[in-house]
């Protein structure tokens, strides 16, 4: 028995909608793979910058201390350093009580 117009429409477009689902979960592993390199590329590149950030602070540091450059600033750097130690003190002893 031949088949109906109607049906082999159904079946074209269901054919094109299983290709279609092929296509776009491939597409979907392609990208989720891409996402990942990025996300692992932004990790290095952030890590990267917080070396980056504490090298400077400690260069800066260290041309305040020899004499050169800007004395304000050194002084700066050493009173937030300052701020930081004591605060961390602070957080050891609270708890240990």
């Amino acid at each position: 028995m031949p088949e109906s117009p109607v049906v082999k429409s159904v079946k074209e477009k269901v054919g094109a909608l299983i290709a279609d689902n092929r296509k776009l979960r491939q597409e979907l592993l392609d990208t989720t793979e891409q996402m990942e390199k990025l996300k692992t590329g932004n990790s290095k590149l952030m890590g990267d910058i917080a070396r980056l950030e504490k090298r400077i602070a400690v260069l800066e540091l260290k041309e305040g201390m020899a004499g050169s450059g800007d004395n304000k600033l050194a002084r700066a750097r050493v009173n937030r350093l300052m701020r930081e130690v004591d605060k961390c003190i602070a957080l050891l002893n609270r708890d240990r009580a």
